[in-house]
């Protein structure tokens, strides 16, 4: 199993020697030291189609898995990741541009970005001039400010007569200064007109293709993931997330949404009845969630056709509005929860029942682990639960683990023992998955 450094110097190795690419930026540590959160590579699509399977066969060889693979108009990435022996996880982004564009308006075509590439030794790189306009360029079409990390970029060619023309060409502007000060619509528009003078009808065919691909990708369920914990209090779910979520931080710490229990477009059940009058008081006393008494059958009920609500939309507006992109979502409970714990959800109904509603009408999470010990670890970490309480709670975790998309992870020793073990499982799945969309997009 390789490391990361070893890994990426097999990657650009075998670039070197059958590709025509460029890194766009921060390129300077490759392949030993990634300084940045992803690897921007400029490659024409025909040459990445024509060597992906010899670079899916090079990360397997290597011990890797793509854990995340998302395909646009304009660009492919591959999140791959590995665990190795020594329980070090790592994670590296690669994503693959075809063109700079926004919304299928063609900006910089890679021809001209590798027509002026260099070689510092190890890997093939933008020169500063096509370096800074990718992301300048870019930038400005969406609204956003150039960063002030790459300013010594900016300022050593801002001068340059090659940046001046392709700002004149594409925006009409005589300086960087009078670009800065354009609104993103402006910029849109003028880029949109240099798009028809240059490719004619080509651009709607553009366009179609990055609405296509915008749609696709939230259809499809593996180019980001969602993962769900259930498991009694003292399972050490918060630690384990916590741990999780620090160890793919590489690529995930800025692309990954925490939730608890619920989306919660809707607030909690007793707070809405209180706003509307229909209820005095609100116990809030949210320290003890194990406090409500039993609730009868047509209470329990409303409770659940309330929460399913705010699964289903929430889960179409917040969860997959993210992971069609690439990023994590991470439930701390789940609906899973309101099956294995009657007691803190207050829904006191069938477990086979609830399984099967959830089948039928709750949006499914990609990954849902059941996290537990055994009673005496749990009741030595914490006294929230009685053994009775742990006991059903892990007879449910017991039911639930023989289902798909439930996993059963025992977290008795080190919580970075768990997280080894769901993140060796996510990242198997995941690569599955993925092996069967590319498999199908050769």
């Amino acid at each position: 199993m390789m490391d990361a450094a070893t890994f990426l110097k097999s990657f650009f190795d075998f670039l070197n020697q059958n590709a025509e690419y460029a890194v766009l930026r921060n390129f300077e540590g490759l392949p030993y030291r990634n300084d940045s959160r992803d690897i921007d590579i400029a490659i024409e699509k025909s040459t990445l189609t024509k060597l992906r399977p010899q670079l899916i066969g090079l990360i397997e060889e290597c011990g890797w898995k793509i854990v995340t693979y998302l395909k646009s108009d304009r660009l492919i990435t591959w999140v791959c990741g590995s665990i190795h022996e020594d329980k070090t996880i790592n994670l590296v982004q690669l994503d693959f541009f075809y063109h700079t564009s926004v919304f299928g308006i063609v900006l910089i075509e890679n021809k001209d970005i590798l027509a002026n590439r260099q070689f510092n030794g190890n890997v093939f790189h933008a020169n500063k001039i096509f370096e800074f306009l990718d992301k300048y360029v870019y930038d400005r079409v969406v609204g956003a400010e150039y960063p002030e990390k790459y300013l010594d970029i900016r300022h050593a060619i801002e001068q340059d007569p090659n940046v001046l023309e392709v700002i004149a060409k594409l925006f009409k502007k005589n300086s960087l200064t009078e670009c800065d000060r354009a609104s993103k619509k402006e910029l849109l528009k003028t880029s949109l007109r240099w798009n028809f003078s240059r490719y004619g009808l080509m651009v709607f065919v553009h366009y179609l293709k990055f609405i296509y691909y915008h749609i696709l990708n939230y259809v499809q369920s593996c180019t980001g993931f969602s993962i769900g914990f259930t498991g009694p209090d003292g399972s050490g779910k918060t630690t384990v997330i916590e741990l999780m979520i620090e160890h793919l931080g590489a690529v995930f710490r800025k692309a990954h949404v925490y939730y608890h229990f619920r989306p919660m477009l809707f607030g909690n059940l007793g707070e809405v009845a209180h706003s509307t009058g229909l209820k005095k008081n609100v116990d809030r006393n949210y320290d003890e969630p194990h406090r409500g008494g039993k609730t009868g059958m047509f209470n329990s009920l409303f409770r659940l056709l309330y929460s399913s609500i705010d699964y289903f939309l929430g889960y179409f507006v917040r969860v997959k509005a993210l992971t069609r992109i690439t990023r994590l979502v991470i439930f701390d409970r789940y609906y899973t929860d309101i099956i294995c714990d009657s007691r803190r959800s207050r829904i006191y109904l069938s477990t086979k029942f609830l399984y099967w509603f959830g089948r039928l009408f709750i949006p499914s999470l990609d990954y849902n682990i059941l996290l537990t010990a055994n009673t005496e670890t749990i009741l030595s970490r914490k006294q929230e639960l009685d053994r009775e309480d742990i006991e059903t709670i892990n007879d449910k975790i017991d039911y639930l683990a023989t289902k798909p998309t439930f996993y059963k992870i025992l977290n008795e020793r080190a919580p970075q023992d768990a997280v080894v073990d769901i993140l060796r499982l996510v990242f198997y799945k995941q690569h599955m998955k993925n092996l069967k969309r590319l498999k199908y997009a050769l």
